[in-house]
């Protein structure tokens, strides 16, 4: 008896271990990250398509900026290698178009309108030079699998960027490009009720792929806040949590000591 309760002890022990390997973020930047918890974050902007605002466009961003908010972004590569500003790695629901980003040049995709109005997609560059620093910038890499190209184009414009910024992506082979060739960046994990096949699934809600992106923070579906892997992140590590996105006055209320990034409504400005 004694020994199956050092068994059970032993194995305890050896689980904490493994959670604390696999899901332990990164404490060195949490200095870093103050200055971000001073502003609420329009996702994809500050839209709204009804009064010629669709999301992610030029005008979405110059509104948050106006509206004094920060903002969320997507960026995704072209086809011939340039990074647009767009959430969907398809342009059907955007633009109607049955294709996908990574198919068409910047041209091609210059050509298209979103959501039926004047705006077209823009580029990163483009979002960079309107927003100017003006407010802090949350920038989602939609990456592909392994494939890194993403991440250094990012790198290369976030380098020469002069505002704040911080970068975040539901790939940690994304994530983790940045925390090993741009350590000095602040770095988001992001998470939570996904749409993929197991076990990434399962490695991915439960942040269990943390040794790879070594986050600075965890960017977690507001919908799912009361999941027991984020619960423990916070618990064992105090893990600094970004909430996407808050759809819903009262759990703005509820949450609004956190950085949120929130669609549909107004929100306060910190």
């Amino acid at each position: 008896m004694k020994e199956l309760f050092l068994l059970l002890i032993l194995l305890l022990i050896l689980g904490l271990c493994f959670l604390i390997f696999f899901m332990m973020p990164r404490f060195s930047k949490r200095k870093a990250l103050l200055p971000f918890a001073k502003w609420n974050y329009a996702h994809r902007g500050y839209h709204d398509l009804a009064k010629g605002f669709p999301e992610n466009s030029l005008p979405a961003f110059e509104r948050a900026c106006t509206h004094g908010y920060g903002m969320e972004l997507d960026v995704q590569l072209t086809k011939d290698q340039k990074l647009v500003v767009l959430h969907d790695f398809s342009l059907l629901r955007a633009c109607g178009i049955d294709a996908q980003v990574d198919e068409l040049t910047l041209d091609e995709i210059k050509k298209l309108r979103l959501f039926n109005t004047e705006c077209t997609i823009p580029t990163f560059e483009e979002v960079l030079e309107l927003v100017d620093g003006r407010t802090p910038l949350i920038v989602e890499i939609k990456q592909k699998g392994a494939d890194s190209e993403t991440c250094r184009q990012s790198a290369k414009l976030l380098d020469h960027y002069q505002g704040s910024y911080c970068v975040e992506s539901f790939n940690p082979m994304a994530v983790g490009w940045f925390k090993n060739h741009r350590p000095n960046y602040v770095r988001g994990q992001l998470s939570g009720e996904l749409n993929m096949k197991q076990p990434a699934k399962f490695i991915l809600e439960n942040l269990l792929a943390n040794f790879i992106s070594r986050p600075d923070f965890i960017a977690y579906d507001v919908e799912h806040r009361n999941r027991t892997a984020l619960k423990l992140c916070k618990a064992l590590f105090k893990a600094p949590i970004v909430y996407w996105t808050v759809k819903d006055r009262a759990d703005y209320d509820a949450l609004k000591s956190s950085i949120i990034i929130f669609e549909g409504f107004e929100a306060v400005c910190k």
